[in-house]
């Protein structure tokens, strides 16, 4: 049986699961979760987690942009997961969580073990697909007297030499302000 044979959607009653190959790594599945995740259909999700796994996956990432409610048992059963899939080199992530969604796992004390991320992106950076090369705070250069700056997050900054506006984006990038590109 190949992997693929294994990407089908479960439709439970209140919990649909849809399996996809991640393209940008072989060995990972991306599962789209909606509705609930509780004590009626957590071990029909392990279940499905597991059979992917032995079928070759080991890497999990959960969008859970969907999800309208976890149970505790929910959250037990991303934990036990994790701890089977973990002794075999297998990771999970969730991304897209709402933060009602996520308060659960706040509450039970597990969000330093389930890792959540916001997108796709953040994912592929936790499981070292690509890399986070910028952070803050860094040191920016003017991108007109290219006077070197500290900056600590991402916004707008006036340049103590020339006295542009710039600003610094997320990622690292410098856009003078008023430039006309």
């Amino acid at each position: 049986m190949s992997k693929n044979d294994l990407l089908t959607d479960l439709n439970l009653e209140t919990l649909r699961i849809v399996p996809t190959l991640y393209e940008k790594m072989p060995d990972c599945c991306l599962i789209t979760l909606e509705g609930y995740l509780d004590t009626y259909n957590s071990q029909t999700f392990k279940d499905k987690i597991m059979e992917l796994f032995t079928g070759g996956f080991n890497k999990f990432i959960i969008d859970c942009q969907a999800v309208k409610y976890i149970s505790s048992t929910g959250v037990g059963c991303l934990i036990t997961i994790l701890k089977d899939i973990r002794v075999e080199n297998g990771n999970l992530v969730l991304i897209k969580i709402p933060d009602e969604v996520y308060q659960v796992i706040q509450i039970l004390g597990f969000s330093k073990i389930i890792k959540r991320f916001a997108n796709l992106e953040e994912a592929e950076v936790n499981f070292g697909l690509i890399e986070n090369s910028f952070s803050f705070p860094a040191i920016a250069a003017c991108p007109a007297c290219h006077k070197k700056h500290r900056v600590t997050h991402a916004g707008r900054y006036r340049c103590t030499d020339c006295k542009i506006v710039f600003s610094v984006m997320e990622n690292g990038d410098i856009i003078r302000q008023g430039a006309s590109s």
